[in-house]
């Protein structure tokens, strides 16, 4: 048996595997490995967490092996540029090629979490477990579930009768902890992993696997840790090559130990991304950005007025060299909203209403102006306001030569606001991210 916990919001996906595996015939325990139950694939653009719950070996013996080694050769076969649905298809028909010779007790569920560059994250379940059954039983045929994260989220996969009901409300609740970090998070979900296999009869083990992807931007991060130190390591395959055994193959332990994994980090980036900046060079130049505020309506999905935001645009007055990055004040937001409250609606799906306003360099007018992307809704008898990061690249303008460009992003991280009807609504100055700097690609005009 298994234990999952998944839990993803605007902020990230965070993710708890244990390492028990047991016998399908004995239900004896006979594996705490860490590595038994989750591996890690990168596809260009795209990385891939890995844990599964079900039978631990395919096929029969003496060609019988581990799941989540059949897992790694399986994924091995799939082109280094697939996309996302590409993989999910073919994980779905192999898997139920893999388990139609075990019958009803061939019962498999992957659980993916998914980051691609510029792209939401997504939460992907293939499984042909019937859990109508007890203990679930296989159906013929898997089927793909793909959970697009544009609001809070969480999963329980495996032995979910050991998660006590207070940790499932804690779980609720750290779904939406959207301040949180990754650090805090996950060990949140080792706390709740470690709970859960005191009340699960030892079929789940109390160290665990916890990963996080995050956003960075365009780009996106990603964390593991095995916790408990347990021996083992985690096969992480890139471009269809396995890091981990190439470890194994060319590195030795000292006599009588073995190497386990600790820790992984990385980030998943697309073109352009990742790019080093150029040392400053020059002489400083002063320019001013400036705009126009702008107040607008948000209602709910009945069209009911609910608040109204105003977002003014502060004079910027710079002093930066070619190249140089600043972060300094760039807006200020203002809430209001009307009393009573409107009736509660869940976070709406993107993309969220665009405000525009006018924006400005040195006086000379920006083409499109700025662009700000507003998430409104209200939970709990709680207004909550989203402002997630917009960007936009300005060239051919005020003192821009034409191999220059100028870069903005704000607000310089997502903003999230949230206040009752007893209280008065917030206002908060948002810093901005500028550079003046070479134009990337080399192009000029």
């Amino acid at each position: 048996m298994t234990l999952i916990l998944t839990l993803a919001n605007s902020s990230g996906v965070y993710q708890s595997s244990d390492y028990q595996l047991t016998d399908r015939d004995t239900g004896v325990p006979v594996s705490d490995r860490a590595g038994v139950k989750q591996l890690q694939a990168n596809f260009r653009e795209l990385e891939l967490q890995l844990a599964f719950t079900g039978i631990a070996s395919v096929g029969s013996p003496p060609l019988a092996q581990h799941t989540i080694d059949w897992l790694s050769a399986e994924l091995k076969e799939l082109k280094v540029d697939s996309q996302f649905q590409d993989i999910c298809e073919a994980l779905a028909k192999r898997c139920a090629t893999a388990m139609k010779p075990h019958g009803s007790r061939g019962v498999l569920t992957l659980i993916l979490t998914v980051a691609v560059v510029r792209e939401p994250f997504r939460i992907v379940v293939i499984s042909n477990a019937d859990w109508r059954k007890r203990p679930p039983v296989a159906k013929p045929t898997f089927t793909i579930a793909v959970h697009t994260i544009t609001k809070p989220f969480q999963l329980i996969s495996g032995c979910r009768e050991s998660v006590p009901a207070f940790e499932q409300h804690r779980l609720h609740a750290l779904s939406r902890a959207t301040e949180k970090s990754s650090e805090d998070m996950l060990k949140a979900l080792a706390e709740i992993n470690s709970i859960a296999a005191k009340h699960s009869g030892g079929y789940v083990s109390e160290d665990c696997w916890v990963t996080s992807q995050v956003a960075d931007g365009r780009a996106r991060r990603s964390a593991a840790r095995n916790l408990g130190q347990n021996p083992g390591d985690i096969t992480h395959l890139v471009d269809g090559v396995d890091l981990s055994e190439f470890i194994r193959k060319n590195f030795r332990a000292p006599s009588g130990q073995e190497y386990r994994l600790v820790q992984r980090a990385g980030v998943t980036i697309g073109p352009g991304d990742g790019t080093p900046v150029p040392a400053p060079e020059g002489e400083p130049r002063r320019y001013t950005v400036s705009g126009s505020p702008v107040t607008t309506l948000l209602r709910s999905p009945l069209g009911d007025q609910c608040a109204s935001p105003e977002i003014i645009q502060l004079d910027c007055v710079v002093d930066a060299r070619c190249n140089e990055l600043l972060v300094g004040p760039f807006m200020q937001v203002r809430l209001s909203a009307v009393r009573p409250i409107c009736s509660e609606f869940p976070t709406p799906l993107l993309p969220w209403p665009l405000v525009s306003r006018s924006l400005s360099i040195d006086a000379a007018a920006v083409p499109r102006g700025w662009e700000q992307r507003v998430g409104y809704w209200i939970e709990g008898h709680t207004h909550r306001v989203t402002i997630p990061q917009s960007h936009c690249s300005i060239r051919n303008l005020a003192f821009l030569s034409d191999d220059e460009e100028m870069l903005i992003v704000a607000p310089s991280e997502t903003a999230d606001f949230a206040w009752t009807e007893h209280e008065d609504p917030p206002t908060a100055v948002l810093n901005g991210r500028l550079w003046w700097k070479k134009r990337a690609d080399g192009t000029r005009g």
